[in-house]
């Protein structure tokens, strides 16, 4: 698994467990398409700069799009 991939898992994570939102009491064999879904979601957004760091990005997408 590369660094980026289990960042973004690991933010995903964190994210719908510290907020309300329709992923949070899904189990988890349902979770991981959806975490792979918005990884690419992400990658192909415009929150996926190189202004900001790999770690902001991904936070800054989760809490907009998530």
């Amino acid at each position: 698994m590369s660094y980026e991939n289990f960042l973004f898992s690991q933010l995903f994570m964190n994210h719908i467990e510290s907020n309300d939102t329709q992923y949070q009491n899904l189990a988890y064999d349902l979770i991981h398409p959806e975490v792979l879904n918005h990884r690419e979601l992400f990658l192909k957004s415009n929150y996926n700069t190189e202004i900001n760091s790999e770690y902001d990005c991904i936070v800054n997408y989760l809490l907009n799009e998530v």
